[in-house]
């Protein structure tokens, strides 16, 4: 028998819209230019570990070194506790001789200030949650959930779209109404400023003829905006949503409201783009070159919505202006940076 499960989570996002694309002007220079002095906090993940530094790359120090962070960082609104994901990894051996295993993840917070490196608090106990995101009035966190991480010899993954207050109570999940089981799959949330919409990502199971020789199970359909009160358009309205935009990877929704970041999924592009949440404006910011390449995952807004942290493919962490006037500026030198997060205040 062959090894069963899933070690990846493998989706992207698409959103909402008619689609007149701007491509925005590139100011030629040099990427470790000297950066700009910002005001807030940045958090990232170096080598799996958590660290802060001030907005401009200085006064960088270890702030959780656990060696399995992944997924998105996320502030609380008062900038006092972080939120993160941490990965483990569940192996099984079947009585007929096969087995297989895959990766494992839960939430965690601790407050930004405590000195104590080993303290923190959990989120979930579930196994198969990842990729926080506190909601605008502090009171939950939004989250990626896999309903199949504690089934042992589960075949394929259910990534379902849930929040709970910060010590786990008040689940709530964002399935779409008589969904089966796996069917309708969200991945990669964000939250609208205002609190009232989700943009995320759809995806869905690939046919089993689709599957043949590996990779991810799933087929990731492009980017959804849904109330965050639970998902009434049914699939075929979520699909045609998210066919208009494909090849998008973890959005992000800037705090003004009036865009929403993403990182091209498609290999042959690989930008940074900003989409306007009616889904009638689109434009590239930044496009990626030879020297410089953003890696498919969160890209940070500054709390002003002026400023966007991102993590490149050669490990480091830049800044660029939400305009794509300025060439990025390159603000970290670790060679194994990504995740930034900037503080709220």
């Amino acid at each position: 028998m062959k090894p069963r499960g899933w070690l990846a989570l493998g989706a992207s996002l698409v959103v909402v819209g008619l689609l007149v694309p701007l491509v925005a002007g590139l100011a030629q220079g040099q990427y470790d230019a000297k950066p700009l002095k910002l005001p807030w906090k940045i958090a990232f993940v170096r080598d799996k570990n958590i660290f802060l530094m001030k907005g401009d790359g200085s006064e960088q120090r270890s702030w959780r070194s656990l060696g399995n962070v992944l997924g998105r960082l996320a502030w609380s609104p008062d900038g006092k506790q972080l939120a993160f994901s941490r990965q483990g990894e569940c192996q099984y051996q079947l009585p007929d001789g096969g087995g297989g295993g895959r990766h494992i993840y839960d939430l965690f917070r601790a407050e930004v200030d405590s000195t104590r490196e080993g303290y923190w608090r959990w989120i979930t106990w579930n196994h198969g949650s990842r990729g926080p995101e506190w909601s605008p009035d502090g009171k939950y966190i939004l989250y990626t959930r896999d309903l199949n991480a504690n089934q042992v010899d589960a075949e394929l993954p259910d990534y379902q779209i849930e929040y709970s207050r910060p010590d786990g109570s008040d689940v709530r999940r964002l399935t779409r109404v008589d969904a089966k089981p796996g069917e309708c799959q969200g991945m990669e949330p964000t939250w609208s400023p205002d609190g009232t919409r989700i943009a995320f990502v759809y995806s869905k199971r690939k046919a089993p003829a689709g599957n043949e020789g590996g990779g991810s199970p799933l087929q990731s359909v492009g980017l959804v905006i849904a109330p965050a009160t639970g998902i009434t358009a049914s699939e075929v309205e979520l699909e045609a949503q998210a066919k208009r935009f494909p090849d998008v990877s973890t959005p992000s929704w800037s705090p003004d409201g009036q865009w929403i970041a993403y990182v091209s999924k498609s290999a042959a592009d690989g930008g940074i783009y900003l989409l306007s949440p009616d889904g009638e404006t689109k434009k590239c910011i930044f496009v990626k070159t030879d020297r410089l390449t953003p890696i498919q995952g969160p890209v940070s807004w500054s709390p002003d919505s002026r400023w966007l942290a991102f993590a490149s493919t050669d490990g480091f962490i830049y800044i660029m202006d939400n305009e794509g006037k300025q060439s990025p500026q390159r603000i970290t030198s670790g060679g194994n940076d990504y995740l930034p997060a900037f503080s709220p205040k």
